[in-house]
């Protein structure tokens, strides 16, 4: 720009307070220049020789001047589902390449009509000038309702006609801005039910979606903070306490306290919910089990006929599929438990420059991968269990994606891999490697973990911290499974100074599955097998094994030759199902997040205690002197329960203080699945004095976060 001084002053503060609402200013650069004459506004054709990278923009929720225009009677986008406009609407999910022009996305196929072609060329049109997502009724995509064998139901307002469907009990897959949607009633038991039965999802609590914020606060407890991230741009699930009288079936969230709300954020969902009784539904991830979000339309008609009764199909592509991003509070601050929709793709600016391209492939359950140039992380979105192999695809091609986004160069990167032998994404990253003849590195898995946390704190590496990370499964400098550690030193050559004492796994991954496994392992650990056998006869639990075979089994294989494991999650486990809460593990984390709910209301007993002991070169939290605590007395199983957690994480808190004399940062730094329970959290604050505890907040602390770390860890190298 050129002019009066003053005219430039103006410039740069109306950038900064009149910006749209969600656009975010990462710097200014001003770089003094030869006026050249200009005397009106103009926007250049892209360059394809940029100087500078682009960061590709996330979805956006739908703004609040689309909504009022599409009820509306008298605008032209009146009941127009696809609404959006500069300031709102999706941007990942619909674009090809960089940079985020039209013809680089799916509305490309929905040339613009004359109406909404003026409005792009008005300047004066600050919603809908150079807006690349922009469409009308006349112009823009087409929605039309299905029924499971993919006969057109005809109807003039199909969300209308399927939210009359949904009332009667039936079960629609909704096509949106990422992916489908799986929409039901929330409110009756045999509706939910059903789709647990469909779904074969027995126990994993499903997402609800309202209408708006009034509707969200009937359901649930909203608090400034929640409702700050309920209507932001992103528009994430919160987990939030759900109230008494909330009319939600307990089918929804069985053996939780909270529930997963979002509030509706396009105008095909807002349409959708505006036309049901209860203006708010059950909204879950549109896909089988264990496999990604079904994107397409002809595949959502072969994968998800046996689940739904009808479909809400549109014909604008989703480039990028995309699920739901997930939150919760820890300690009374936001912390993911999914990073998806809204925040991916952007990027993490680091406190170090990359000499080389990263490619990180994450870990293995709950994952996302990572590229890293310059100063710059981007996360994949979500992408799940990689074990599954369309969900190791899924992370290819989301690599793939950002690779060619970003123009990085395969045969001069870095690949980064987790040392587990055995995980899919090291076989998959050790093929990159292998196809581009890159060189490869190895990240223990709890040491990437802490890696994160400094990553988005900013943290020098040079520096000397502690750090604790905790979580259900990772692969061991000496062979065993970690799980519960306490680190100290440098990011480079971090030493583990500390861990939960190592039990039996009897049966391995069976003992991750079915809990009461983990439970013999830690009792033989103290007790005799008989006084085994007595205290699963005198607890009920006998019956609550498949068989007694399963019992004889487990005890032989936890005195004679199990894995071990020094997981706090396994411990947890343990502890749900001896309390009787938890006897299989259907998702992900089930017995140890059923567990802290139940706990919420008990109280933290003196009786119940841990003890810490020194070996041979680190200091041991000693597991089975807590549950010898636990069964020499007749405590109530809900001050247990909250007892339990609250001295796991003070034993650690305890270990983690005695380094913190010698460290440059007085924080323990906290990541991994287990950082997102409030007990252990403050236990660990408590147990080391109350020294701030500093968790992760840009990516999950669990295993979503393991390719932020292990990029930051690589970067990390070259520091000196």
């Amino acid at each position: 720009m050129e002019g009066e001084a003053k005219n430039i002053e103006s410039f740069i503060k109306d950038l900064n307070e009149l910006r749209p609402p969600p656009a975010e200013i990462e710097e200014i650069r001003i770089i003094d220049a030869k006026p050249i004459g200009m005397r009106r506004f103009k926007i250049l054709p892209s360059d394809k020789d940029t100087k500078l990278y682009s960061q590709i923009p996330p979805d956006f929720a739908i703004c609040d001047f689309c909504l009022k225009e599409i009820e509306d009677s008298k605008s032209r986008f009146y009941r127009y589902p696809f609404h959006s406009c500069a300031w709102c609407g999706p941007r990942f999910t619909i674009i090809e390449r960089i940079p985020y022009d039209r013809e680089n996305t799916s509305m490309k196929d929905f040339p613009l009509c004359s109406m909404c072609l003026g409005e792009y060329e008005d300047p004066n049109n600050i919603r809908r000038f150079h807006a690349q997502g922009i469409s009308c009724p006349i112009c823009g995509p087409k929605l039309w309702l299905v029924d499971k064998s993919g006969g057109v139901i005809d109807d003039e307002d199909p969300l209308t006609l399927a939210a009359k469907i949904i009332d009667e009990g039936k079960i629609v897959a909704i096509k949106g801005i990422g992916g489908f949607h799986i929409a039901a009633l929330a409110t009756d038991d045999d509706v939910v039910l059903e789709l647990r039965r469909r779904k074969r999802r027995p126990q994993k609590p499903f997402a609800l979606m309202a209408l708006n914020i009034e509707v969200a606060s009937r359901i649930v407890e909203i608090d400034s903070k929640a409702q700050k991230l309920l209507l932001s741009p992103h528009r994430p699930i919160v987990l939030l306490p759900e109230r008494d009288n909330s009319g939600v079936s307990k089918h929804v969230a069985p053996g939780l306290d909270k529930q997963g709300v979002m509030i509706a954020y396009s105008g095909i969902h807002y349409l959708l919910l505006k036309a049901t009784r209860d203006k708010f539904l059950i909204m879950t991830s549109g896909n089988l089990k264990g496999k990604p979000i079904v994107r397409t339309n002809k595949e959502a008609l072969r994968r998800l006929g046996e689940i739904v009764d009808y479909f809400v199909l549109h014909n604008r592509r989703i480039v990028n599929r995309v699920d739901d991003s997930v939150i919760r509070f820890t300690h009374g601050k936001p912390v993911f438990l999914r990073r998806s929709r809204g925040y991916v793709p952007r990027w993490l600016r680091v406190s170090l420059k990359t000499l080389k391209p990263i490619v990180a492939f994450g870990a293995e359950l709950q994952n996302a991968g990572a590229i890293a140039f310059d100063d710059k992380i981007i996360l994949t979105q979500y992408v799940g269990d990689v074990d599954e192999l369309e969900n190791l695809i899924f992370l290819e091609d989301a690599l793939n994606f950002l690779v060619k986004s970003y123009n990085i160069d395969l045969s001069n990167s870095i690949f980064i891999a987790d040392r587990h032998p055995q995980y899919k994404s090291r076989i998959l990253a050790e093929e990159w490697a292998r196809r581009n003849s890159g060189e490869i590195l190895y990240f223990q898995h709890h040491r990437a973990h802490i890696a994160s946390v400094l990553a988005e704190k900013g943290v020098d590496p040079a520096k000397k911290i502690v750090g604790v990370a905790i979580d259900g499964v990772g692969y061991g400098d000496d062979g065993n499974i970690w799980g519960g550690e306490v680190f100290y030193g440098r990011l480079k050559n971090l030493r583990r100074v500390g861990h939960i004492s190592y039990n039996p796994m009897p049966g391995g991954d069976l003992a991750t599955r079915y809990p009461l496994r983990m439970l013999i392992g830690i009792l033989s650990t103290f007790l005799s097998d008989i006084e085994i056998h007595e205290f699963f006869q005198r607890n009920g639990l006998m019956r609550k094994l498949r068989s007694h075979r399963e019992f004889e089994i487990s005890l032989k294989l936890a005195k004679h030759g199990s894995t071990k494991t020094s997981s706090l999650g396994r411990v947890l486990d343990a502890i749900s199902s001896m309390l009787g809460i938890c006897f299989e593990r259907t998702y992900e984390g089930e017995p140890a997040i059923k567990l802290e709910a139940f706990s919420r209301e008990g109280e933290i007993l003196d009786d119940i205690d841990i003890k810490i002991r020194r070996g041979s070169n680190m200091w041991i939290a000693d597991v089975s002197s807590l549950f010898e605590s636990i069964i020499s007395n007749n405590f109530k199983p809900i001050d247990v329960a909250k007892t339990a957690q609250y001295k796991l994480g003070w034993s650690l808190g305890v270990i983690a203080s005695k380094y913190l004399s010698n460290a440059d940062i007085q924080a323990i730094f906290v990541s991994g699945g287990a950082a997102v329970n409030d007990f252990i959290i403050r236990g660990i604050m408590d147990g080391a004095n109350g020294v701030d505890i500093i968790i992760n907040s840009w990516a999950p602390p669990g295993d979503g976060g393991i390719a932020l770390g292990q990029a930051y860890l690589a970067m990390a190298r070259w520091q000196e």
